[in-house]
């Protein structure tokens, strides 16, 4: 797919990558009156949260929930006129424990405080005080998330007290194992917290620094003040976003639509292979068809990694960016396996028909203690297959019937342990045997799901990667530890969004501030660029009339 010639000589502003966070770059910058056009290689938008179809009738994503979607994004583009809807289960998630107890979220505080207190008298006043400590440290930072990550001394400005410099070590240095056991929660609640610390299987509850990964909502809430009661962002065991109707790919849908509706254009189906530039400056970009487009503002979405040590045509005055960038970890583990069911997954606990579908259509996490989620970390840094994995599912057609033939389910299956690199055998080899591995797991806790099961498709970490653009399978471009965000994300020297080339700007998930499907990443690339047009402008108006 091309554009015409006429299209292609007018261009302010082109986005590599079509990813939610591209669209929302591009969806800004269209907003503020730039002709943008934003190149997908894939025939479809989205990236991870673009709908597939796995198997005949049956659609789903890579990514299972918008947990992290930003709401300031959701309301500056419109998405709900766009087409955005949500539907809002009732309870949010579910989550087999240990001694065969089952946490259900609702969307009322008050009960899940009552089964907090079912663990041990004054967990739910000891839950609060732990969330409340992590939001207190985001507002005592004073950085806001919607800005270009702060410099070492910018964070620590404001730490002047002894209490502000132990939460600061605690968060960002100690593990998410011991800051829980310092507020002494109970085994279960803390079975509830750790998987949303190891997210993506990168780290395990004793790594240091793993708290911080809690600390994107309070962070989001101190740069933005939540103005309603509903704001998914005070809700910290997630699920209370709610579900795009029609599957995560809607959200990529209102994003197109939203950039199209201020003049944006898209290509689908385009892989482009080289960012051109001369004197230090960004022309444009080449298509794999040999097509040239030009513009003098290019923002790649597709991963740091990918974009410097394989697109950029010229890193000659780039100084040492581009080796170090070659030898930046990526250490990524994701796995996921997509079930076609001939009717309702249930779990063994429900009581009723009417539970069981209440909770089905809830997410769920497998992590049922600290220690099964440690162990499986240790099985993926050792190669090993676990038979502990940690698994984050979803059955999207429970609340959206449509990504199923009438009657069936499709049931998505995210597993964050698979090492990229095997002790023993090929994934090719061992695919079939974890996946099997995995739905043995599941069935534990839905024993009717292995009789159900019609089909199914896998996504190993090598496919991943091959397909998805995601290196060794990282779904975040990199690990979310602390060492690796602020001015070290990507990595200093282009980690405020612009390059060396000028008018070559990065984004996505590998930038500051990460978060998976929050979009913040584009939308703070998109404010850098206009903020540089603004600088420019005014540049030129000052050297006007100096020249009168």
């Amino acid at each position: 797919m091309s554009l015409g010639s006429e299209k292609k000589g007018r261009l302010d502003a082109i986005v590599v990558g079509g990813g939610h966070n591209g669209l929302v770059a591009a969806a800004y910058l269209g907003r503020a009156g730039l002709r943008t056009l934003v190149i997908e290689a894939n025939p479809r938008l989205g990236g991870p949260a673009a709908t597939l179809e796995f198997m005949p009738g049956y659609f789903t994503t890579i990514a299972n929930s918008p947990g992290s979607l930003e709401p300031k994004i959701v309301e500056d583009l419109e998405l709900e006129r766009h087409g955005l809807r949500f539907v809002r289960p009732d309870p949010t998630l579910v989550q087999p424990l240990d001694g065969g107890r089952l946490y259900v979220g609702w969307r009322d505080p008050k009960r899940n405080h009552a089964q907090l207190e079912t663990y041990a008298p004054g967990e739910g006043a000891r839950y609060d005080a732990f969330f409340a400590y992590l939001q207190a440290f985001a507002d005592r930072l004073g950085i806001s998330i919607f800005e270009p990550p702060p410099s070492l001394h910018y964070l620590v400005r404001n730490l002047t007290r002894l209490e502000d410099q132990e939460a600061f070590s605690r968060i960002l240095f100690g593990s998410i194992r011991d800051l829980m056991d310092e507020f002494e929660l109970a085994p279960e609640t803390q079975a509830l917290i750790a998987p949303l610390a190891v997210v993506g299987g990168q780290v395990a509850p004793s790594t240091p620094g793993s708290p911080f990964n809690l600390m994107m909502r309070p962070l989001s809430l101190a740069s933005l003040k939540s103005g309603s009661a509903g704001d998914p962002r005070l809700i910290p065991l997630r699920g209370s976003t709610g579900l795009p109707v029609g599957g995560m790919g809607a959200i990529t849908d209102a994003l197109s639509a939203s950039l199209r509706a201020h003049g944006g254009e898209v290509m689908i189906g385009t892989p482009v292979v080289s960012i051109r530039s001369a004197d230090g400056r960004v022309r444009g970009v080449v298509t794999r068809d040999g097509e040239e487009y030009e513009s003098p503002i290019v923002i790649s979405a597709v991963g740091p990694v990918i974009t410097v040590t394989s697109l950029v045509d010229d890193t000659s005055f780039w100084g040492d960016l581009k080796p170090k960038m070659k030898r930046k970890p990526m250490r990524g583990r994701a796995f996921k396996v997509v079930l076609a069911l001939d009717g309702m997954p249930r779990y063994a606990a429900a009581r009723s028909d009417e539970e069981a579908a209440l909770l089905s259509s809830a997410q769920f996490r497998i992590a049922p203690s600290l220690d099964y989620v440690e162990a499986a970390h240790t099985d993926m840094l050792q190669g090993r297959l676990s038979h502990q994995p940690v698994i984050w599912g979803l059955c999207p057609s429970m609340t959206s019937p449509t990504l199923a033939p009438p009657g069936k389910h499709v049931l998505s299956l995210n597993v964050g342990n698979a090492p990229y690199r095997l002790r023993e055998g090929t994934w090719a080899e061992q695919r079939d045997v974890f996946a099997k591995r995995v739905i043995a797991k599941l069935a534990e806790y839905m024993p009717n799901v292995t009789g159900l099961i019609s089909d199914y498709r896998i996504i190993d970490p090598t496919q991943f990667e091959s397909q998805f653009g995601l290196v060794e399978a990282n779904i975040t471009h990199g690990d979310t530890l602390p060492f690796h965000m602020f001015w070290m994300r990507p990595m200093p020297g282009l980690h405020a969004y612009r390059t060396p080339t000028r008018g070559l700007y990065l984004s996505g998930n590998g930038t500051w501030p990460g978060n998976y499907i929050s979009g913040i990443s584009g939308h703070n690339a998109s404010q850098v660029v206009l903020r540089d047009l603004r600088e420019a402008e005014q540049g030129e108006r000052q050297s006007e009339r100096g020249a009168r």
